[in-house]
């Protein structure tokens, strides 16, 4: 018996479904079905009552996935402390991310790592999607924050998770007091928006959304140095911003939900497939740890196709264009 034996009984003890077990373990349930049966054959042992209507663990069962959870943390601990062990005393580490990813789930992937590895060098830089891809193939930065999807066959990606975008509105402004935005509501409206090169899957979205509503936005485009918020708060115009930005509290701002077909930004992170650096292992597994990793995403490689989210399919046939702020 080996681990991953182990940790699909213990998936499987989790969700008492075989069908939604090999979904989460990214296996075929026949495959699955097939791996609990060898593992109660090799142990003489009956590990789960079958039926059409439920899976059921044995006394047996119960007693092996405690074991088998305990056998697992020892395991996941040994692998730490020995990578640990391999990162010298001293190092640096080149992390970036976008302005948006700043208020998720950087800050406490970085306190973590910061206690873990306390004489390590963080060097930190905020750099859109576009920028980070040029960073890390020049070695610049070693991981980044950013947002996909991507056509860099040099990376692999983490993927995180999604969030739908909200519209950012002057707290004066009329449209302030609607509890959702439709897209013809912004008919009169300025959008401030970032350059198209620094996110044209993004950009097109929003300019095809409001096409399709019957008509042409008009825009002003944020240089490096302004802030989205910034903008809105000077009631220069109406822009979008992710639900984690509210937390920034700006009392010029009203975030309101965007009723139909709402841009969503994705985010992930991504290191040079080539690089082994114990440094990069260690931190990725420290934005696993942070718990923010979805079931239904699996580690993959971006230089393999992958399935767009509907705002991501609109140019889809522009695929050079991909990098996204």
């Amino acid at each position: 018996m080996n681990l991953d034996q182990l940790r699909c009984f213990v998936v499987l003890a989790k969700t008492l479904n075989f069908r939604r077990a090999a979904e989460q373990l990214h296996m075929a349930q026949p495959s699955l079905t097939r791996l609990i049966s060898r593992m109660e054959k090799e142990l003489g042992v009956q590990l789960v009552n079958r039926t059409t209507r439920q899976v059921k663990l044995t006394k047996a069962g119960e007693v092996l996935v405690t074991e088998a959870q305990a056998v697992l943390t020892r395991t996941e601990q040994a692998i730490r402390t020995v990578r640990q062990t391999a990162i010298q005393e001293s190092g640096r580490l080149g992390v970036a991310f976008t302005d948006k990813a700043l208020y998720t789930v950087v800050p406490k992937v970085l306190s973590i790592f910061r206690d873990r590895f306390p004489h390590v060098e963080l060097e930190i830089l905020e750099a859109c999607t576009e920028n980070q891809v040029q960073a890390l193939q020049v070695a610049k930065v070693d991981v980044g924050f950013l947002h996909p999807p991507l056509r860099a066959q040099f990376l692999a990606l983490l993927p995180i998770y999604a969030e739908p975008m909200l519209l950012a509105l002057p707290v004066d402004s009329p449209l302030s007091l609607q509890t959702t935005i439709a897209w013809s509501d912004l008919v009169n409206e300025t959008l401030i928006l970032h350059k198209r090169e620094e996110g044209p899957v993004l950009y097109d979205y929003i300019i095809q959304q409001c096409e399709q509503n019957g008509f042409t936005p008009q825009i002003i485009h944020r240089t490096p140095e302004q802030t989205f918020l910034g903008l809105v708060t000077a009631k220069l115009g109406v822009s979008f911003a992710t639900p984690s930005m509210r937390q920034m509290k700006n009392p010029g701002v009203v975030f309101v939900a965007i009723a139909d077909n709402p841009p969503t930004l994705e985010y992930a992170l991504a290191w040079r497939q080539e690089d082994t650096s114990p440094l990069v292992e260690a931190f990725r597994q420290v934005v696993e740890e942070v718990g923010i990793l979805n079931d239904e995403f699996a580690h993959i490689d971006c230089s393999k196709e992958r399935n767009l989210t509907s705002y991501q399919q609109v140019i889809n046939a522009k695929a050079t264009e991909l990098p996204l702020c």
